[in-house]
Parts: structure tokens; C-alpha cells; sequence
């Protein structure tokens, strides 16, 4: 018999349908060797692959994470390497560095100096405060700490950001305003302060006139932008005057007068210059500013020292004649006045041409207008030409010069001084000259006598030269021998200057009506 096991038919196996048979459950077909082999190479790979893409999306979240907490780290801390506004500010935290920069004005003041004011502000009077804060924001707007891997990268970086800075004005205008009140009541300048320099040649604004006139206001704005700017050193100047244009304008318009200096001429010698410390003194500056000239003062100078300094006409002269003596001629005598000759300006008429080239401005040229002329600008000495009748009474003689040499000359009898008939000193000219053979008979007559009714004398002459008018002058005598000497003591003239016929006759011939005559002793 066969094994029951090994025994399978057709009727045992469809008789079993309803228990399955064993050997479906629980016996497997077997595989061949490199089916099974394949199967567990496959497994292997896709759990190395499981493990990759963990790890990849591992470190993605990591970098993912560190830049976010990059991005939000540098949003409340510079990067490194970054410097603002040249400080370095690598790591350090927004907050420290608003805190610090805030912090910076912690004892910073302005000094406050010029027209006469000197105040100092410190930081706490004014209020002054800086916004940190807006500061580094201004910087960190600067960046982009998204970016910040870019940033590291890219090395150093410099960040500039401008303060924000505060100062209270009111606090600035209290400190301000009783110092600027205090030196406009210590001011013990009166008027408008503006006065005339010697040594600058102009008109300057004293300062302690500026400081009266300072502007709280305008120094508190001064000061105010001071702060604002960081500056420690102040200078008050003309733009915190109240009234400083006003009082530049009238200083500007004084020294326009004073710059049209005047030149003086006389018959075109430039004799006197009317210079900036003269028109100084003429110049009026009124409590208006208004500027103008003194008109009065002007006329009173030319009147006044300008004639008395150029008019020789009846003025004491001091020369050399020619023979080398040293004379002083009075130019006043005690009878009969002033001489005749010489300088007399007009004063009136000077004193409004100088106020006309003063006012356009500009220097200029006056050329003197004269009453009476001399034949040089020579005050106090000759002024009269090298041709003049040199009479000398203590020497009783006469001479004429011409350019030096003597042309004529004569022993004379002159005016008898014991008789109160003296010869008239001075400077004087020929006023006329006669003769008889050209004009007739020349009588001299003298005063008439109460007494008699008759002239004092009644004389008949050849040659008259009138002098002193047509009441002294010189003539021949024919009732003279003999001349010269002190017969003028005993036998002296009424005045007139005697001489012979024939020193007479050759003066005639050489003098000329205008020759200057010197009558002196």
C-alpha cells in the first residue's frame, strides 16, 4: 500500500470545500534564491532615502530658524562691523546706543559774546535734549536685517544718521532776557552812540551803545540755534541789534561826509585841507539818526580860523629884504587903520562852496573866493610881488626893488612924530601918480584952520605918488634943501614922504599905480 499521504485523487480534493485544506494556510511556495535576495535590497534603500529627507528638512528648519532669529536679532542689534556717524557701534544693543547718544549733551553750553553782552547757557538752562531713540532708528532704517547674511559678508559698513535735537526756547529767553536788560541799564552811553574815531578816520557805533539796543528776542534765537548746532562759541553780532540797520545807515551816511574831503586853493595854491577830522566836527547826527552839516559851524571856521590863518590884509608881515635884513611890517597903524594890501578871503561865500563838495560825497577842489588878492599865498610873510618901494623910517631912505636889484632908491623926510603927523605904516599900494608937466599944478592942501578959515598948509608940488589913498604920498619939496638924516624929528611932514626934485621925478618915471609900497620902521 501507498503512504495515505502520497495518495491524492480527483474525488478527495473537490470533497473538501468546506474546510480548506491545510497546506493553502500554512505552506508558502518557495521562492528561488535571487527572487528572495531582490526582495530585501529594495527595503533597504528606501529607508536610507526615509533618513536623507529627514535630515535635509532637519537642517532646513535649523537654517530656516537661524536666519529668522538673525533677522530678528539684528533688528535690535547692529551688525558687526558697522560704525555710525564714525563711532563703532559693532554688537552693541539700539537701546545702549540711544541711551548713550541721548546722554551726549549732558553738559554742553553755548557762550554768548560780543556787544557787550558775555552769557553762558549750560544745556539744563535751555532744556536741551536729544532724541536717541529717533537717532538710531534714522541708522537701523539704514539696513536691512533680513539681509544680514549679505551684510556679514560684505565687511564693514558705515551708517550716518543726524540728531535730533531739542531746546526749549522759553527756557533760553529767561535766561536771556534779564541779562540783556541788565546791560542796558549799566549802558552810560546817551543819544545814539555814534561817535568820531581819531585813529580810524570814521565814525564807529560805541559798543556799549549796541548793547542798549540788543534784541532779547534775537539773542534768544541766536543762542536757541547755537544749541541746535553744537556750537560752544557764540559771537553776538550786528543781526541781534534791534535797530542795528538804522544806526549802520547813519553811521554809513556820517562817513560819506567825512570821506569828500576838501582841498583849499587860493588863486590855485593849494593852501588848507579840510580833512575827516574837520568835517567830523560839522557833522550832526540828530536823536532820528537823520545826518546832515552844520552850515553855522562851517561859515564860523571860514570866517573864523581859515581867514585869520590866509588874510594877511592888514596883518603884521615878517620878510627878508632883499639887502638881507629881517623886517616885521605892523599891518595896522594907529591913525590911519589897516593897510591895503594883502589877502582877504571871502568867508560867506568859501563856507558854501565847502558845504556843496562836502555833501556830493566826493573829495574835491575849492578854489577861495577873495574880497582882496595878493601876488603870493604867503601867510604871514611877503605876500606882495619882488617888485615893491621899500620906505624905511628909521633909516629915512627909500628904495625900489625888482627882482632883487635896486632900481631906485632915495634919502627921504617923512611924518614928524613929536606933532602926532607920523608916516602911516603898513602895506600899501600907488593909488595914482601925477606930474605938472602931464597934469597941471598939484596943490597940497592940509585941513582947514578954525581959526583963520585957511588950510593948514597949501603947497604946490612937481611929482605925486598917492600912497594912503590920495592923503599921503610921495612928492618933492622945494622947500626942502636937504633930506635924510632925523630932520624928520624937527622938520618932519604931515605925513607924506618928501624927497628932491629929481629923486621925485625918477620915481615917477619907474613906479606904476598897483606897485606895492612897505612902510615900515
Amino acid at each position: 500500500m501507498k503512504p495515505a499521504s502520497s495518495a491524492k485523487g480527483p474525488g478527495a480534493s473537490r470533497g473538501s470545500k468546506a474546510a480548506p485544506s491545510p497546506s493553502k494556510t500554512t505552506v508558502q511556495p518557495k521562492a528561488g534564491p535571487a527572487a528572495a535576495g531582490g526582495g530585501a535590497a529594495g527595503g533597504g534603500a528606501r529607508g536610507r532615502g526615509r533618513v536623507a529627507l529627514i535630515v535635509a528638512a532637519s537642517l532646513l528648519v535649523l537654517l530656516g530658524g537661524a536666519y529668522v532669529g538673525g533677522a530678528l536679532y539684528f533688528q535690535t542689534t547692529f551688525m558687526p562691523g558697522t560704525a555710525l556717524n564714525g563711532q563703532d557701534v559693532s554688537l552693541r544693543r539700539v537701546e545702549e546706543v540711544a541711551a548713550e547718544k541721548s546722554a551726549s549733551l549732558d553738559g554742553t553750553q553755548v557762550h554768548a559774546s560780543g556787544k557787550g553782552l558775555d552769557l553762558t547757557v549750560t544745556a539744563e538752562q535751555a532744556g536741551l535734549a536729544l532724541d536717541g531713540e529717533a537717532y538710531v532708528r534714522d541708522a537701523l532704517a539704514q539696513e536691512n536685517p533680513w539681509a544680514w547674511p549679505l551684510a556679514l559678508a560684505s565687511g564693514e559698513r558705515d551708517l550716518t544718521a543726524e540728531p535730533v535735537v531739542s531746546v526749549d526756547r522759553d527756557k533760553v529767553a529767561a535766561v536771556v532776557e534779564p541779562a540783556v536788560e541788565a546791560l542796558a541799564a549799566s549802558s552810560t552811553v546817551e543819544g545814539h552812540g555814534i561817535s568820531f574815531s581819531a585813529d580810524a578816520g570814521a565814525f564807529v557805533l560805541d559798543e556799549a551803545a549796541v548793547a542798549s539796543r540788543l534784541s532779547s528776542d534775537l539773542v534768544t534765537d541766536a543762542i536757541v540755534a547755537a544749541l541746535e548746532a553744537g556750537e560752544a562759541e557764540l559771537t553776538i553780532g550786528d543781526e541781534c541789534v534791534e535797530t542795528e540797520t538804522a544806526l549802520q545807515d547813519a553811521v554809513d551816511a556820517a562817513n560819506a561826509l567825512v570821506g569828500a574831503t576838501v582841498t583849499l586853493t587860493l588863486s590855485g595854491t593849494n593852501v588848507v585841507e579840510v580833512t575827516p577830522d574837520m568835517i567830523a566836527g560839522w557833522v550832526t547826527i540828530g536823536d532820528d539818526l537823520s545826518v546832515g552839516l552844520d552850515d553855522a559851524a562851517i561859515e564860523s571856521w571860514c570866517r573864523g580860523a581859515l581867514s585869520d590863518y590866509l588874510d594877511t590884509l592888514g596883518k603884521d608881515r615878517t620878510y627878508t629884504r632883499p639887502d638881507g635884513r629881517t623886517i616885521t611890517v605892523l599891518g595896522t597903524d594907529p591913525s590911519y587903520g589897516a593897510s591895503t594890501y594883502g589877502w582877504s578871503i571871502d568867508g560867506g561865500s568859501t563856507a558854501t562852496l565847502i558845504a556843496e563838495s562836502i555833501r556830493s560825497g566826493q573829495p574835491g577842489t575849492v578854489d577861495i573866493p577873495c574880497f582882496y588878492t595878493a601876488a603870493r599865498v604867503n601867510p604871514g610873510g611877503q605876500d606882495w610881488p619882488d617888485r615893491y618901494i621899500d620906505v624905511d623910517l628909521t633909516a629915512q631912505h627909500a628904495v625900489m626893488y625888482d627882482n632883487g636889484s635896486v632900481i631906485w632908491e632915495a634919502a627921504i623926510t617923512t611924518g614928524q612924530p613929536n606933532l602926532g603927523q607920523e608916516t602911516p605904516v603898513g602895506v600899501w599900494t600907488i593909488t595914482n601918480r601925477k606930474s605938472r608937466a602931464t597934469d597941471g599944478d598939484i596943490n597940497l592942501k592940509g585941513p582947514i584952520d578954525p581959526e583963520t578959515g585957511e588950510p593948514e598948509w597949501d603947497s604946490h608940488v612937481d611929482f605925486w605918488l598917492g600912497v594912503v589913498g590920495n592923503l599921503v604920498g610921495f612928492h618933492n619939496a622945494p622947500w626942502q634943501s636937504t633930506f635924510g638924516g632925523n630932520i624928520y624929528t624937527y622938520y618932519g611932514s604931515h605925513g607924506c614922504i618928501r624927497m628932491s626934485y629929481a629923486s621925485a621925478q625918477a620915481l615917477y618915471n619907474a613906479a606904476r599905480v598897483g606897485d606895492v609900497v612897505v612902510i615900515h620902521k
